[in-house]
């Protein structure tokens, strides 16, 4: 294994600017010994940090080197290692484009995200995961997994950068690859950092204590094959394609954002109804993350209940929702309000339409989406 932290003491050694480079390779290194630098990072040094330290450069190094110097000590640096594309990257059309603008800080970010997304290594948004500006150290690991499964497949000259579909399939191998010492998935040990993090986020005891009880279940592989969903979204999804105009279905295809208020399929109906994932997906994202507030916030709780109980006591429910309302200071008593009535039994009537409730209790399909949509609420949680 090559030496990276002597080159990278020869380069701190060599002037400013190789400092600076240096500087960021600790930063990045995050005490790992030898750790030799993905494409993401740098990129996100050369086009992002680099151009920060130009408008705001640190109280130690005066003068700043200039850009060009620390670009030079960066292909010196990349040479050195044997990664010749890093050191194409550093002295690019592109970096040298950011660069010059690094004055204009709205203009160098705008050309920042525009040559990061034409790399292509950045994870895909179809994976559905929301990534965290802080994260944990097992969304870390799998955030640099994906980049660099992306990174590989790029410069062997076995994925466009600008496919998106094949960049989705490459980055989804990562999710079920099992780390060294491990028996999870990393999709899995993400999954579990972030059920800990929403619950520890969400700001009650009870949510919490809901959390972990469902947790164990949450985790287990689910079987959403197209065609045992079928079944569950077959009513809605043949709402949506002959646009009927009556009916609670209807009514639901629409708050779904289905239909539009003409009963006219919008572009989500037409990709919903080419894949029954897709309407399923749909469902799931009504009930887990709905655009009301309050239903928001009483759904994550109304879930993990409904996954527990044997029998729907609709009564228990209100009762917990709003403890789990008051433990988070959005109510202002520990009985329901009306707005916590009105938003449960909408959520409970709902539910009893696409089928996901049927008589006192969850049905096999509802099942799949409440605990998918728990799984939701943590892959697509944020931070800010």
């Amino acid at each position: 294994m090559q030496d990276v932290e002597a080159v990278v003491e020869e380069l701190a050694d060599r002037d400013d600017a190789g400092l600076v480079v240096a500087a960021c390779w600790y930063d990045v290194s995050n005490d790992r010994p030898n750790y030799l630098m993905s494409q993401f990072d740098v990129q996100n040094f050369l086009w992002l940090t680099l151009p920060q330290l130009l408008r705001d450069p640190p109280v130690d190094l005066d003068p700043m080197p200039t850009w060009r110097e620390v670009v030079d000590e960066a292909a010196w640096f990349f040479e050195r290692l044997d990664q010749p594309r890093y050191a194409a990257i550093c002295r690019g059309p592109r970096t040298h484009e950011i660069l010059a603008s690094a004055q204009d800080a709205i203009r160098s970010f705008e050309l920042y995200a525009q040559a990061t997304h034409e790399s292509g290594i950045m994870p895909p948004p179809g994976l559905r995961i929301s990534w965290l500006d802080h994260p944990g150290p097992r969304e870390q690991a799998l955030y640099d997994a994906i980049t660099r499964a992306l990174e590989r497949a790029i410069a062997a000259g076995e994925l466009d950068p600008a496919d998106d579909a094949k960049r989705l399939a490459v980055a989804a191998t990562v999710l079920d690859q099992l780390p060294d010492g491990h028996t999870e998935t990393m999709q899995d040990l993400m999954l579990a950092e972030r059920m800990t993090t929403l619950g520890a986020t969400f700001g009650s005891q009870t949510a919490r204590e809901l959390l972990v009880r469902v947790e164990p279940d949450v985790a287990k592989p689910l079987d959403l094959t197209p065609e045992l969903l079928l079944a569950g979204t077959r009513p809605l999804g043949q709402v949506v394609h002959d646009r009927d105009g009556s009916g609670p279905l209807c009514a639901m295809a629409q708050k779904l954002g289905l239909l539009d208020e003409d009963l006219d399929r919008t572009d989500e109906g037409e990709r919903a109804l080419a894949h029954p994932v897709l309407l399923f997906e749909a469902v799931v994202g009504g009930f887990a993350t709905p655009a009301d507030r309050v239903a928001a916030q009483a759904a994550l709780p109304l879930l993990c209940m409904l996954i527990l109980a044997d029998t729907i006591d609709v009564d228990m429910l209100l009762d917990r929702v709003a403890i789990v309302f008051f433990e988070t200071g959005r109510g202002d008593a520990p009985w329901p309000s009306d707005s916590v009535r009105s938003a449960v039994y909408e959520l409970l009537a709902d539910m009893r339409t696409v089928g996901i409730v049927a008589e006192d209790r969850l049905t096999d399909f509802g099942r799949r989406v409440a605990l998918t949509g728990i799984r939701t609420r943590a892959m697509q949680a944020r931070d800010d």
